[in-house]
């Protein structure tokens, strides 16, 4: 058989052919390959973005809530009989929570102790006990809404100390400091009440101390400060509570 006329292909044009036609399908491949991934990447955006439209704003700073009501001295006054035969301290501590204003823990340490006498009344009768009120500012996001950036809390002289805590309140009570002798400064000094509570302007002069009791307190200047608690409990005579009158002792 004559091939004379016959074209031959070279050896190698079978593979050139092969390998075109493979790089071919690969390049198609990773052009899916990127589509499919571009994509993918805008259906993540698009869920992102559908996430933030349905997420809420921050939420704005809660509003404070009305300031309560202030103690009504003059019925507290008739409650106690002070017109009449009353408890004596406790009427003269009403009679200058009267007169005072509106408490501000203000000193410049930023924490204080006052310390002085309270008064107890109870089904008509009086009692006496040394008393330390402490008092320090804080920062307002310790605080609530409404309230002010202070914590208050109170507590009592041990038994032993009471004698030593009484001379320094009459100390006090004159404008004199405390005997360097004297073992109830020292305590007072040291005092951090393990209860501490916030405190909130009423609509009157006095602050109220928000806890399980109903604590009011004003103040005469720096100095002075008087704290009336009336008793909360079930079987108390209306006017039983606490009544004291304090002075700045360490600042």
């Amino acid at each position: 058989m004559n091939n004379a006329g016959m074209k031959k292909t070279p050896r190698g044009a079978n593979w050139v052919a092969l390998v075109s036609k493979r790089r071919g399908l690969l390049a198609a491949g990773l052009v899916v390959s990127a589509l499919s991934a571009c994509d993918k990447t805008e259906q993540k955006k698009g869920a992102v973005a559908s996430i933030a439209s349905e997420t809420p704003r921050a939420a704005e700073a809660a509003p404070a809530p009305p300031a309560p009501a202030d103690i009504d001295v003059n019925a507290l006054s008739n409650d106690l009989k002070c017109s009449k035969t009353g408890p004596k301290q406790a009427c003269r501590v009403i009679k200058e929570f009267a007169q005072a204003q509106r408490f501000t823990a203000q000193t410049p340490s930023g924490e204080g102790r006052w310390v002085g006498q309270v008064f107890t009344v109870e089904k008509g009768v009086e009692t006496e006990r040394p008393i330390i009120l402490w008092a320090k500012r804080v920062p307002t996001s310790q605080v609530g809404p409404g309230d002010l950036a202070v914590k208050v809390g109170y507590d009592f002289f041990p038994d032993e100390l009471k004698g030593h805590a009484e001379k320094m309140v009459r100390a006090l009570t004159h404008g004199d400091p405390p005997s360097p002798k004297n073992q109830a400064f020292p305590f007072a000094k040291s005092l951090v009440p393990t209860q501490q509570r916030v405190i909130v302007n009423t609509n009157g002069q006095s602050v109220h101390v928000t806890s399980e009791e109903s604590i009011f307190i004003r103040a005469k200047a720096l100095r002075n400060v008087y704290l009336v608690n009336p008793s909360q409990s079930r079987g108390a005579n209306t006017g039983d509570g606490m009544y004291a009158e304090l002075w700045l002792a360490d600042w």
